[in-house]
């Protein structure tokens, strides 16, 4: 990237000449002189902008480009960082659910193996009344006959419909 040089001079009375120029108008024609470096009524004043090195431009450039550029990343990615903290903490929250969930489920079993084992021992000592499964023990019904299907009553027959409009309106 260049930047174009401008080559216009531009003059600037110094103080002490626009000074004297106040208390000594011009009278006519006078033989100009070339004054010494002292005595030079106009200073020259250089209007070019500072020169700045090509590294220092692109140097600027690169800021100004990036910085937007980086708002707007990190505009992008905080959301992005929230819903990932958001899901690794929901996931940590159902994690501890279904790990309640498996203990209370291994602690029913255990009771439901205690109990059965209960009732068998108690079976085993007291059999009073409970006869062993056999087949001379089992006992078979036959199946009710099956009955005739019959149709469901109207239901619009105990119900009256009142055309009256409600009071609340």
């Amino acid at each position: 990237m260049a930047v174009a040089s401008r080559s216009k001079v531009v003059p600037v009375r110094s103080k002490k000449a626009a000074l004297s120029a106040r208390s000594h108008p011009p009278q006519g024609r006078r033989k100009t002189r070339t004054p010494s470096r002292q005595e030079q009524p106009l200073d020259l004043l250089d209007s070019r902008s500072p020169q700045f090195p090509n590294w220092l431009i692109l140097l600027m450039v690169f800021r100004k480009l990036s910085t937007p550029i980086l708002m707007v990343t990190v505009l992008g990615i905080l959301p992005l960082y929230a819903w990932r903290v958001n899901t690794q903490q929901s996931w940590g929250d159902q994690y501890t659910k279904l790990e309640k969930l498996q203990r209370d489920q291994r602690h029913w079993i255990t009771r439901n193996e205690e109990r059965k084992f209960q009732i068998s021992e108690n079976l085993e000592n007291n059999p009073a009344g409970f006869v062993p499964k056999s087949s001379k023990t089992t006992v078979f019904f036959k199946p009710a006959p099956a009955r005739p299907v019959q149709p469901a009553p109207s239901q619009g027959n105990g119900i009256t419909h009142i055309d009256v409009a409600p009071i609340g309106y």
